[in-house]
């Protein structure tokens, strides 16, 4: 008698599913779950990435709200008319404003950089009165690993 291997030979007929197909609906059925785990993740990434870079520019404005309100009461104040004084706080205000104008930008342009991301307009940064005195901190660029990635539909909610 000819011995068949039930893997590789079976009734077509037969009522009972042959084993590697039920193992291949297994692991079709975890392929699809863990991609739409990796989705999810990639859409709270993007989410995240949006939410920073759109807090950036937000921060950014405020804080360029606040030096000018700081720079106006300042001016106010007999004492403001002392030139050291006055230099003084306008370089402050020149390298805090370059400070949070970066920041912002790149965090845009992080943004714009991923095509997988929604991508955040940068803020509107004014060139500081006098020119800044500090080397302004940097968000390094990111490795693009999928060029032709396309942005989720819909945009993160604000």
């Amino acid at each position: 008698m000819i011995n068949f291997h039930h893997q590789h030979h079976f009734d077509p007929w037969s009522s009972e599913t042959p084993p590697w197909v039920v193992a291949l609906q297994q692991q079709g059925a975890l392929i699809l779950e863990r991609l739409d785990t990796n989705m999810a993740l990639s859409d709270d990434l993007n989410n995240a990435v949006t939410s920073l870079a759109s807090g950036f520019a937000a921060e950014h404005t405020a804080v360029v709200a606040e030096t000018v309100a700081l720079v106006a009461a300042l001016a106010a104040i007999p004492a403001a008319a002392d030139p050291a004084i006055t230099a003084a706080v306008t370089q402050a205000v020149a390298n805090i404003n370059t400070i949070t104008g970066s920041l912002a930008t790149d965090a845009a342009a992080l943004t714009a950089s991923i095509p997988a991301a929604t991508t955040v307009p940068a803020p509107v940064v004014v060139a500081p009165a006098v020119l800044a005195t500090i080397v302004p901190p940097v968000i390094a660029p990111v490795v693009v690993t999928d060029p032709a990635a396309t942005p989720p539909v819909a945009a993160p909610a604000a």
